[in-house]
């Protein structure tokens, strides 16, 4: 976000001021951007306050689920080469989840607010200082896994499923928030000889995480992420070629520092005499098994005695970098690309321990925590080149094509929570890509043609398994290798027909695990287990998922209108590598309106998204207790009013 490389942000963040640019590269990015991107980057850049004029923008907007939104922006000059900005952002709504136990009770509100300060200062002709520093609190129940929607069957008795959308039996005091606060300072020196770059930063990060493992009304098990923090410094100086350079080179260069250290407390609570309260027939074995796996082997399970346990780990990552990429025209209508970085990262387990308090168990013998599993500091660096080329001929001003080969590197790292073995190490994850494609237009700009096929082979894939077995979180391992393969089209057609615009884009892909011993969960017993997953479809990978989208802008006296209708359809795919744990197939519809004033500068907009009520997912995934799974938003609709100057 204006130039700054963001490791943990609310994705309110970008909405903190006049969005002027969203660029969405794929693949590779290393040899642009500082820290090294393996499957693509998402570049904002913001409107800075300007030196000339004042500007403003407020907008509100209602809904159902009892939506309000907010935002304000106003950003001027004080003087002739000092400006000023700020921005505020506010939305509330009710979750759209239902407590089917008692559906009178809500779970919590989605809530975002934040602001923004931002100051540009150019005390001469060949610099420029650009700072800001921002803050966005989110608090919401959506996103948290609240759903059993099949449970294993080791729980199938015990555990009450929630298989219909939207609907919930976990209690509502689960639910997430999160802090987010970014800090930025940006120097820009422009020479007759080289432009120059530096940009420093600070970045802190804060979560809690309410949650209840078993994903059902019945409160087996309690696992929470109480809290994540994360803090952030990183320096960053680009360097790239002024106008008085030689007109067939261009080049950028820069070098990338960043020191992270990123912690999580992981409270974790059985309560058997709960349980037994509430369920018949309760098999006192299934506990001592869940007692076993969290650690105390060897110790009977007592069902009218509490279990709690926390876990901790800490994480420290020092990354440093080097990139340069240059472009060469042979000729005029075509040039050469080549680029390469230098990663050199490396990770620390600073702490990582395990406490746990059993009441009247011998192996702690006190009611009061006990530090049971302490594991020692370690620490691994990596290092990698990676390599970038590429080439462009322009078939004529219209039409032009282009191949490009990259490779990525992404820093290995530490599972820093565990319970009974110490922190595994996983190995890094390289990519390598090539892609060629085609960007052209056809009569006199009218219709637009964008086309590529592209290949990506990842070595030593990380991989995500979530198991009590880690503690109740998420841990990664590495997946040999797996290759996706796929072709992508973009069609902009501006018709005859004045105002009329059609849009349409696709991508088609095909992903495979070329060899890869997973660790997941038996559909058939619930048991966690090593699969063979070679041959397996690659995780999100759909067959084909596309958007098609017609817009018809038109004038109404002084009014300036517009009307849009589109639909999002997606084949579906795999959450997981054993691939037992599908997204169906699901098509959405959308609209859109909104009737502008240019004398009072008043537009007046609406929107439908979802409009069918198709369902999908966030996240489905398979662990212990059966299957999870958090909903994607249902139909929602609004009206808003937005004043611009």
């Amino acid at each position: 976000i204006d130039g700054l490389y963001i490791t943990y942000t609310s994705n309110q963040a970008q909405s903190l001021g006049n969005v002027a640019s969203v660029t969405v590269l794929k693949g590779p990015q290393g040899t642009l951007y500082g820290r090294n991107a393996v499957g693509g980057a998402i570049v904002v850049e913001t409107k800075k306050p300007d030196f000339q004029e004042v500007r403003a923008n407020i907008s509100g907007e209602v809904g159902n689920y009892d939506l309000t939104k907010g935002k304000v922006h106003l950003s001027g000059p004080v003087t002739d080469t000092l400006a000023f900005g700020v921005s505020g952002l506010y939305a509330n709504r009710e979750t759209y989840l239902t407590y089917t136990p008692d559906p009178s009770k809500k779970h919590k509100d989605y809530d975002d607010r934040g602001y923004k300060v931002e100051a540009r200062w150019a005390p001469t002709d060949w610099l420029e200082v650009n700072a800001s520093h921002y803050k966005v609190d989110h608090a919401s129940s959506d996103s948290v896994p609240l759903t059993n929607d099949t449970p294993s069957p080791a729980f199938a008795s015990l555990l009450t499923a929630n298989p219909d959308p939207w609907e919930t039996g976990v209690g509502t005091e689960v639910f997430t928030e999160m802090e987010s606060e970014s800090t930025k300072l940006m120097f820009d020196v422009n020479t007759s000889y080289v432009n120059w770059k530096t940009v420093l930063g600070h970045t802190e990060f804060f979560s809690n995480i309410f949650w209840d493992y078993d994903m059902s009304e019945e409160k087996l098990l309690i696992i929470e992420a109480v809290p994540n923090t994360a803090e952030t410094d990183s320096l960053e100086m680009v360097f790239s070629n002024s106008d008085s350079g030689p007109e067939w080179l261009t080049w950028i260069g820069g070098v990338y520092v960043e020191s992270t250290f990123k912690s999580q407390r992981t409270p974790i609570y059985l309560d058997p005499l709960f349980v037994g309260q509430q369920l018949a027939g309760l098999n006192p074995d299934l506990l001592n098994g869940l007692l076993a796996q969290l650690g105390s082997t060897g110790s009977s399970l007592n069902p009218e005695e509490p279990v709690n346990l926390v876990l901790y780990g800490g994480v420290d990552t020092d990354a440093k970098a080097a990139f340069a990429e240059f472009t060469i025209d042979i000729f005029d209508d075509f040039s050469v690309k080549f680029g390469g970085r230098y990663s050199d990262e490396t990770r620390t387990i600073t702490e990582s321990w395990v406490d746990a308090r059993v009441q009247n168990i011998p192996f702690v013998g006190a009611t009061d925590y006990e530090r049971v599993f302490d594991y020692a500091p370690q620490e691994a660096t990596w290092t990698d080149f990676t390599p970038s080329f590429g080439l462009e001929y322009h078939i004529n001003d219209d039409v032009m094509v282009y191949y490009s080969y990259a490779t990525a590197f992404k820093s290995g790292n530490w599972n820093g929570l565990n319970i009974n073995e110490p922190p595994g190490k996983v190995e890094p994850e390289s990519a390598e890509s090539h892609e060629v494609g085609m960007k052209s237009d056809f009569f006199e700009g009218d219709l637009r043609v964008n086309a590529s096929v592209f290949s990506t082979e990842v070595t030593d894939g990380q991989a995500q398994i979530l198991s009590l077995a880690s503690g109740g979180v998420t841990r990664l391992e590495n997946a040999a290798a797996y290759t996706v393969a796929g072709a992508e089209l973009e069609v902009y057609y501006t018709t005859p027909i004045d105002g009329l615009q059609l849009t349409f884009a696709g991508t088609w892909l095909d992903g495979e695990y070329d060899e890869f011993e997973c660790t997941g969960f038996d559909e058939e017993t619930g048991l966690e287990g090593t699969f063979d997953c070679s041959g397996n479809d690659t995780i999100r990978t759909s067959d084909f998922s596309g958007t098609v989208d017609v817009s018809y802008r038109f004038n109404m006296g002084r009014f300036e209108n517009e009307i849009g209708f589109g639909a999002y359809y997606n084949s579906g795919f795999w959450f997981d590598p054993t691939n037992n744990v599908p997204e169906e197939e699901y098509t959405k519809a959308n609209a859109r309106f909104s009737i502008y004033d240019p004398e009072s500068k008043l537009k007046l907009f609406g929107y439908g998204s979802n409009l069918n009520n198709a369902v999908s997912h966030m996240q489905r995934f398979r662990q212990d207790f059966g299957v999870g799974e958090s909903y994607a938003r249902p139909r929602m609709y609004g009206i808003g009013l937005e004043w611009e100057y």
